[in-house]
């Protein structure tokens, strides 16, 4: 193990409830009603492939999918309450006394990613952000894990990734990752493709050391 990679939404922080909420009441002014997994299975994928997916899903017109991105950042902005998973600065101190590298892999947009880790302290947690405005095609395909393990320096199979909905396991494991998954959005029995599924980030940390 040289380095570890986390997933943002959902794995570093608790997101995925408000932006389900903002997809939703975007979705709601087309009559339309979304149930939350229906995002979190599709979760890893970047605003713009989630808005036309939902066009086609929804079968409203194609053209639809700027207006749904722009309602959708409105109402998160309202309702979104940064907070971050319990755990997380214990799991960075260990990496950091190992002296492993960090990377942060998110199919987010750069600017709120930013944004976040600056306004909590953050900003240099992390060596590496490969976002979805750094790669051409979005999780599940490898190109955002390897572009952070070639940013890095290391082999992808020198690489945890740490993830929680399956398209990111996907990506990890066509990267030719090993990939930890955690239940923070779905159950264990949509993140059977990860090499190990935990229940926090408190046992993410036992499962890096015994794979250190």
């Amino acid at each position: 193990m040289q380095a570890v990679l986390f997933d943002f939404d959902g794995v570093v922080i608790r997101s995925m409830e408000d932006h389900y909420e903002g997809w939703r009441k975007a979705l709601e002014e087309y009559g339309i009603d979304m149930a939350p997994e229906e995002l979190y299975v599709m979760e890893g994928s970047g605003v713009k492939e989630l808005a036309s997916q939902f066009t086609r899903k929804f079968n409203l017109p194609y053209d639809e999918a700027p207006n749904i991105i722009e309602k959708k950042r409105f109402y998160y902005d309202q309702i979104k309450k940064i907070e971050f998973y319990p755990n997380l600065l214990n799991v960075m101190q260990w990496i950091e006394e190992k002296e492993l590298k960090t990377a942060l892999v998110t199919g987010g947009e750069r600017y709120r990613v930013i944004d976040t880790l600056e306004n909590y302290g953050l900003a240099d947690t992390f060596k590496v952000i490969v976002t979805a405005d750094d790669v051409e095609f979005t999780k599940p395909a490898p190109e955002p894990y390897l572009k952070a393990a070639e940013i890095l320096e290391v082999e992808p199979e020198d690489c945890i990734v740490i993830e929680n909905a399956p398209l990111g396991i996907r990506s990890a494991k066509n990267a030719g990752m090993r990939c930890i998954a955690v239940t923070t959005t779905l159950p264990q029995t949509f993140l059977k493709q990860a090499d190990v599924v935990n229940d926090s980030l408190d046992e993410v940390l036992d499962t890096l050391k015994r794979m250190y």
